[in-house]
């Protein structure tokens, strides 16, 4: 009777090992697809966001923009005077400014 015996190298079938190997292979491709759509997720938001954070800003600018000439306007015609323009009538004027400066364009 054998009651102990120290195995100190164990060689499966070479069947075994090729189905061993293939299924580690298989596993660790999954984990580089999933790895990799998640990366490419990643990237498709972020580009997302930069979009949306530029078109934010390019509206303040507009919005900016468009104050400034308001205020230029509204300046330069009662600049002298003690009048004081309502607010339809510096709509009017920048309407009126803007369709001449798209003729000119």
């Amino acid at each position: 009777q054998i009651h102990k015996a120290l195995v100190t190298e164990l060689v499966p079938n070479n069947e075994v090992v090729q189905s061993m190997n293939e299924i580690n292979k298989q596993k660790r491709l999954r984990d580089a697809a999933i790895m990799a759509a998640e990366a490419e997720k990643v990237k498709v938001v972020k580009a997302a966001e930069a979009s949306a954070d530029a078109a934010q800003l390019q509206g303040e600018g507009i919005a900016r923009q468009r104050r400034a000439i308001i205020d230029g306007l509204r300046d330069s015609i009662t600049h002298g005077t003690q009048e004081n323009l309502g607010t339809e009538k510096i709509s009017e004027l920048l309407l009126i400014t803007q369709y001449f400066e798209t003729l000119r364009d």
